[in-house]
């Protein structure tokens, strides 16, 4: 037998198997490192060594110094030949490893030891790379698609026998045990001797009972029942009107008794129903949220718009109608207000996602309300309008009066020939009549105190267009208020352009 201590040069393999009593024998128990005797225990080889060997003490020191060094050796080689990969000596033995020789690689044949050779054949295997995966999703789909498809068939044929028990059940109680016997094949009572849930036998004090969807047989402490307005859901006969159906509601059995693995089934198709066809009221509360902020957003932008007209002087739109626009938006921040807190207020877990989610979704409401609705300019005063209105009429007073010196001017130094002549406005630069009467179906009412009997057909639609504009202020639409302020305008300017070029005529 030879030694396998990887810390073993070649020299001392060839030494130990020429020691001890059987040639390449290894000695075992409490040796003398001198003299190699077993002295059985520990006190006995410590008295021995007193007494025996004192004077080879600095001998035996440097004996174990040398085993240490040659240990040490061995350790920082194996260190070595690892992160290298392979080396010269890891080569040689290697080729010694492979090639056939005598015994088990040890002993006096020189070989390597088996724990170098382990460690050799390590060097040469493939290393796995870090991160690597495999995917079982496959074989999770061949498992998981057979088990929903039973699952599904069993729970339709449920269904099915639900829709044909609940179709014509009658209201006595006798016939509607033997149309439940008809509809569905009840199990034989004589072959089930112990319930098959809790293996309780039955007998005169408990006794069996039919799943009215399977035909299965249990006691009455392991049977479930299914009430008759879930079980006409489940049937999708709620809002059948036949004349069975209306006839439910006088039945004595509220119930329908089932085993607990069909009443499962169901309930966990009712579920899916659930899931797929209500929202929770997070997500209703936060769909109307989303519908609000779209909706005062071009309010916002309208309110810009006539704050900014009327710092300018411009009279298309009121002050009125400013305030009532701002109002609106007030009552938007109320709402958005209202539902964020009714959001905050819905239970859920102390820690939890929803709460983090919950809190989030008031904190952009209110940031909403602040940023955009809160933090809107002022409105101008009354007094203020008024000032700049004055000064661009008189702005525009002056310019006309100037207009009117150059033209006379022009007409005593030129003649007739360089008067200004009316240029007719080009056809479409307003609105029609017909164009607004398509207008979201108004009625176009005429404005309070017109007379109708006017025949010029610019101060009928100039009316209209006014009945129009009324209109739309009611109705907060100020966009269509610009536009038909603006067609106003330009028919109030061709009405004054023919009204100057009669009295023109009229004075020549």
């Amino acid at each position: 037998m030879s030694s396998s201590n990887p810390f073993d040069s070649d020299d001392d393999k060839d030494q130990l198997a020429v020691v001890g009593n059987g040639g390449g024998q290894i000695l075992e128990g409490f040796l003398c490192p001198i003299c190699r005797a077993d002295l059985k225990s520990i006190d006995v080889l410590t008295d021995h060594f007193a007494r025996q060997h004192a004077e080879e003490e600095d001998a035996l020191k440097s004996v174990f110094k040398d085993i240490f060094t040659k240990a040490k050796n061995k350790i920082l080689n194996n260190f070595d030949d690892e992160r290298s990969g392979s080396s010269s000596g890891n080569t040689a033995s290697g080729a010694s490893f492979s090639s056939p020789s005598g015994g088990n690689g040890g002993g006096a044949s020189g070989g390597p030891s088996n724990a170098r050779s382990r460690q050799n054949a390590f060097n040469f295997m493939g290393k796995q790379q870090v991160g690597a995966e495999s995917s079982h999703f496959e074989y999770f789909q061949s498992i998981r698609n057979p088990r929903l498809e039973r699952y599904a068939s069993e729970t339709n044929k449920l269904i099915i026998r639900l829709h044909r028990l609940l179709k014509d059940l009658p209201t006595n109680s006798e016939q509607r045990k033997i149309h439940e016997r008809n509809t569905v094949t009840w199990l034989d009572g004589s072959l089930v001797k112990l319930c098959p849930n809790c293996a309780k036998s039955f007998h005169l004090a408990r006794r069996q009972h039919h799943c009215r969807l399977c035909g299965g047989i249990m006691c009455h402490d392991c049977s479930k029942f299914l009430d008759l307005e879930m079980a006409m859901q489940l049937a999708s006969l709620a809002s059948t009107q036949s004349e069975p159906l209306q006839n439910l509601h006088l039945q004595q059995d509220r119930a329908i008794r089932l085993c607990q693995h069909c009443l499962r089934l169901l309930d966990t198709r009712h579920d899916m129903h659930e899931s797929r066809t209500c929202r929770p009221v997070l997500a209703q509360v936060y769909e109307q949220i989303g519908k609000l902020k779209k909706d005062v957003t071009p309010d916002l932008e309208m309110y810009m718009k006539i704050n900014l007209s009327l710092n300018e002087g411009e009279n298309i739109f009121t002050l009125a109608d400013a305030n009532a626009l701002l109002g609106k938006i007030g009552k938007v921040a109320e709402a958005l207000d209202a539902r964020s807190k009714r959001i905050l207020a819905i239970h859920c877990e102390p820690g939890s996602r929803e709460e983090a989610l919950k809190k989030a979704i008031r904190m952009s409401c209110m940031q909403a309300i602040k940023e955009r609705m809160l933090s809107l300019p002022p409105l101008p005063k009354e007094e203020y309008i008024r000032q700049i209105q004055e000064r661009k009429r008189m702005e525009t007073e002056q310019r006309i009066l100037t207009e009117q010196r150059l033209a006379r001017e022009a007409y005593e130094r030129y003649g007739p020939a360089a008067g200004t002549s009316n240029q007719s406005m080009e056809s479409g630069s307003f609105a029609q009549g017909s164009d607004l009467q398509s207008l979201t179906n108004w009625s176009a009412p005429q404005a309070a105190g017109t007379a109708l009997t006017v025949d010029d057909p610019l101060i009928e639609q100039i009316n209209i267009i006014k009945g129009y504009i009324k209109q739309a202020r009611q109705d907060l639409n100020f966009d269509v208020v610009e536009t038909l302020e603006l067609n106003l305008r330009e028919l109030q300017r061709e009405v004054y352009e023919r009204q100057r070029l009669s009295q023109n005529r009229n004075d020549d």
